[in-house]
Order: structure tokens, then sequence, then C-alpha cells
């Protein structure tokens, strides 16, 4: 936008422009239809400097799987249980049926979820479970278990269908090779303890009869156009303006059209996600 002024104008015009937008949750709150919705939910926190706080703070939001949407984001002091709560709570109040989340080894996620939706599947993901423990043994840097944690990706990970009587089962049948060592033995426990919510996504599928994810690769995704953007910002000055920025992020990308999505949601291309939520009698305002 060529507005011809000098670069304090052209900020004071976009601090306007800002100011007058809604925020993302209430245009889901007027425009979106729960019920369009697939209702499994990749949820994380981006983490963003912000001016009066000693460490970076969360942002909060989730992305409906099938649709790639994204119904709520906060930005949050911190991410812990009582910011994950209103989080859930915000959602919920919107009308969306959360089935399924998908994010990584977090309690407060889970709690604050499950609070809110009782009975809901929760699915950690496995590149971020395997990561954990990758650092734990070391393997980046040492070799002792280097085989082993590949022994686990291929036979137990890397597994098309892994219901949890089915990881449990290949646990017992991978343990016997590995008694020689203790640190094997407790990652082979610590798998085995995890397995319900390792197996989340088979329950989902099969009670839903939609496609769940296993991975927060989706969301990752989004994660790194945002710190694209952000690293021309390097912080924001006060909450108010980080939030309003973050929230205007999401809604633009929300009404942007998708070019490279692959696989099965090749036929998202071309159609923007806000789009695919709306309720039909609404038309969606023109906001950028």
């Amino acid at each position: 936008m060529d507005i011809g002024k000098g670069i304090d104008t052209a900020y004071r015009r976009i601090v306007a422009e800002l100011h007058a937008l809604p925020h993302n949750n209430d245009v889901t709150l007027s425009y979106c239809n729960p019920k369009r919705f697939c209702g499994f939910l990749v949820v994380d926190g981006k983490f963003v400097a912000v001016k009066g706080y000693e460490r970076k703070i969360p942002f909060i939001y989730g992305i409906d799987y099938l649709t790639h949407d994204i119904p709520i984001c906060m930005l949050a002091p911190s991410e812990n249980y009582q910011a994950l709560l209103q989080f859930f709570t915000k959602l919920k109040n919107t009308g969306y049926e959360l089935l399924a989340l998908i994010c990584d080894d977090n309690e407060s996620i889970r709690m604050a979820a499950r609070a809110v939706y009782p009975g809901v599947i929760v699915q950690l993901c496995h590149v971020h479970f395997l990561e954990n423990i990758r650092r734990t043994l070391k393997v980046r840097s040492e070799e002792t278990y280097r085989a082993f944690v590949e022994d686990l990706e291929e036979k137990i990970f890397d597994l098309p269908y892994l219901g949890q009587a089915n990881l449990e089962r290949h646990i017992r049948w991978r343990a016997p090779r590995h008694y020689d060592d203790p640190m094997k033995i407790a990652t082979l426990q610590h798998i085995f303890h995890y397995s319900d919510l390792l197996t989340g996504y088979v329950k989902a599928e099969n009670l839903f009869h939609n496609g769940c994810p296993k991975t927060t690769n989706l969301i990752e995704s989004f994660n790194k156009q945002i710190n694209g953007r952000l690293k021309t910002i390097q912080g924001f000055q006060s909450f108010q303006s980080a939030e309003r920025w973050l929230s205007a992020w999401i809604l633009c990308r929300r009404m942007t059209p998708f070019t490279d999505c692959r696989g099965k949601f090749r036929q998202l291309n071309g159609t923007y996600s806000l789009e695919k939520t709306r309720m039909k009698k609404f038309k969606l305002p023109k906001l950028f």
C-alpha cells in the first residue's frame, strides 16, 4: 500500500487499520458455523517478545485439522493451566465441539482441555515425543543409543496403525533385546506409560470416521510463517499491541487463499479457511 507519506504517517495509518479490525475470536463468533469445523484441533503456543516481560510469552492458538481454520487465538502472560483453561473456555463459547486434541507433551494443555471438554481424546505429537527421547539419550552428539532410537522409530512409531494394544505389544516384543541397559528399559517403560496418549488418533478415527493427525506438523508450518514475520519486528512495545498484531495476522491468514496444500488437502488450494467454516447466510466483510 503506497499512501505517499513518511514513515511516521504510514505507521499511524497502520495502527489505525489494526485498531479498526475486529478480533479474530469475534469474527469466529459472528460469522462461523461451529458444525462446519471437524473438531480435531491442533494446539500450540508461539512465544513472542513483549516489552515488560523478562521472558517471551506464549501466543496460543489452534488449527482445525480438516478445514485448516483458526477459530481461537490468545496471547497469555504464561503457558500455565489458568491461561490454557481460558483458551479452551473461549473455544467452548464459540460452540466448537472439540473431539480430539493434538498437542505436544504439556500436561497443562491436557488438563485444561479435559476440564472444559470432558472426554476429549488427546493425541500427543509423535515428532515431539521422539525428539524428547533423542534429547534425553543424547543421540545427536553420542552414538551409544542411536541404533536403539532407530529401532524405536522403525518398529514402533513408523507403524501405519498403532492402536494402544498394538503399541504395548510391540514394546513387549522389542524389550528382550534391550534388557542390557537400564536407560533403554526406562525409555520403553516411558513409551508404555504414554501408550494411550500416543494412540489417540486411532480411537478418534474409529469413533468419528475422520482422519486424525498424530503430529503437530500442521501448526508448526504456521509457526514458521509467523517466525518469518516476527524477525522484522523483533519485539512488541506492549501486551495490547502484540495481541492486536497477532490477531490481525491470524485473521489475514484465514482470509488468504491456500496455494501449496498437498495430498488429501490439495482441494483446499484456491480457497481460504474462513470460507470453509462461515455460515452460508452471511457474506464475509472485506476486512483487508
